[in-house]
């Protein structure tokens, strides 16, 4: 029985020389790179009372090892491993000697609760026993991530990060670094210090992979990738490196990634080396998969709270002068959209001849391919001497676009009246139109 412990001993210390110097795939090798092999590492860390208890399963080949570490006040801190056997039952003594007791058996029911590994935790494993000295505390499981070590630096991208907690004390909550390509495709890494908010997340750094420039891809574009996001420990100049599924990103979706990528306990501590000398240093690699472009479709975004409408006037001097020829106001803005107001000074279509034609027009120019504006807009003539409620008003809404660029009012009023000296609408010559624009929605195609 000793000599089989004894073996098992010896082919567990060889496994994790070779975890440790594990190469991850270069990028000119995609699916070998993609498809995740190597050592695959799964972690989490479990709290029973007064111990809190690290395991880490390790996937080698056709055996599973699974790695313990435990910090207790009573039973102080305790490091032990086990290989499983054929019935995937496995008990630490086993491997490392000793008389096992039952302080271990409450910790232990918890373990084949989440694993399904049949574990027991002896109280004198002695505490200078071989352990991944707790570098992959993470709950990986939630994510789907799978975790593991690498001494190879990532190919694609490298964030070196000084003076990493003067971020939290200028209140920086989010940093996007600059882009890089990868696999024909342009990204950013998104890094939020203390926490994706949004996202409720605290006590964990949140790390993920951002598209960038999607509006330059063709509409109903998708990329589905495999990525990894790197973490250097600067103790033993390897990376801490975690694999998410792959991922679909295209027009709705464009960052994917780890709401807790890294616990700030453990980001903080020394002895893990993943922040020394309040520097960091970050990485991704990204290997595309499969590419497609789906059928057409769009994005509906309505104004929760719209801002104040935005207004032009238009001084039209040698008014009655006009002729047929439509008129336009000079370009203006409202907010990132642009306007023009038209008149016809002799109407137009059933207003030729006996009524002033007016619209409000979006400047196609400036407006992207496919894009649709909801606004509320009204358009004044403007009374030169009563106040305003004595203005000729027409208010409406209108979707603009390249197929109804243009909205307003073939018979806004009639000659006539607009001509009548009494009236005020035109004096010395002069008339004063003003629009009035508030956009409420805006459709994007994808």
């Amino acid at each position: 029985m000793a000599s089989e412990d004894n073996s098992n001993l010896e082919a567990l210390k060889t496994s994790m020389e070779n975890l440790n110097v594990q190469q991850q795939p270069s990028s000119s090798s995609r699916n070998d790179a993609a498809s995740g092999n190597g050592v695959e590492v799964t972690c989490f860390t479990e709290v029973v009372d007064d111990v809190t208890l690290h395991l880490q399963i390790i996937h080698l080949g056709k055996q599973i090892y699974a790695w313990i570490g435990c910090n207790s006040g009573k039973l102080g801190h305790l490091y032990a491993a086990a290989s499983t056997r054929p019935n995937n039952t496995a008990s630490v003594t086993c491997v490392l000697g000793g008389n096992s007791d039952n302080s271990g058996t409450g910790i232990a029911r918890r373990l084949v609760l989440k694993t399904g590994l049949n574990i027991m935790l002896a109280s004198n494993i002695p505490k200078n026993s071989p352990l991944l000295e707790g570098l992959l505390r993470l709950n990986s499981q939630k994510a789907g991530a799978v975790a593991s070590i690498s001494d190879a630096s990532p190919v694609h991208y490298i964030v070196k990060i000084e003076l990493f907690s003067l971020l939290a004390k200028n209140a920086v909550e989010k940093y996007e670094s600059g882009v890089f390509e990868a696999g024909g495709y342009t990204w950013k890494l998104v890094l939020y210090p203390s926490g994706n908010k949004s996202r409720n997340v605290k006590d964990y750094i949140s790390l993920y992979l951002a598209k960038v420039d999607a509006s330059s891809l063709p509409l109903g574009w998708e990329v589905h990738v495999i990525f990894r996001l790197f973490l250097l420990d600067q103790n033993k100049d390897s990376y801490l490196v975690i694999q998410g599924q792959e991922r679909r990103f295209h027009g709705l979706k464009l960052e994917w990634g780890f709401d807790q990528f890294i616990q700030l306990s453990t980001f903080n501590d020394s002895c893990y080396g993943f922040l020394l000398e309040d520097t960091c240093v970050l990485g991704a690699e990204v290997f595309v998969r499969k590419e497609r472009s789906r059928g057409k479709g769009e994005v509906l975004s309505m104004t929760k709270q719209p801002t104040a409408a935005f207004k032009h006037t238009w001084k039209i001097e040698n008014f009655m002068k006009l002729g047929e020829k439509r008129q336009e106001s000079q370009t203006f803005s409202s907010a990132s959209e642009k306007w023009k107001i038209l008149l016809y000074p002799k109407g137009k279509d059933f207003g030729m001849g006996t009524h002033l034609s007016l619209y409000l027009a979006v400047d196609l120019e400036t407006l992207p391919a496919g894009c649709r504006l909801y606004a509320d807009y009204t358009l004044r003539i403007l009374h030169q001497v009563k106040d305003r409620k004595f203005d000729l008003s027409g208010k409406a809404k209108h979707w603009f676009g390249a197929s109804r660029s243009e909205s307003g009012w073939t018979r806004y009023v009639s000659l006539d009246y607009i001509y009548q000296p009494n009236n005020a609408y035109v004096i010395k010559d002069i008339c004063i139109i003003e629009a009035e624009v508030n956009v409420l929605g805006i459709s994007t195609p994808f």
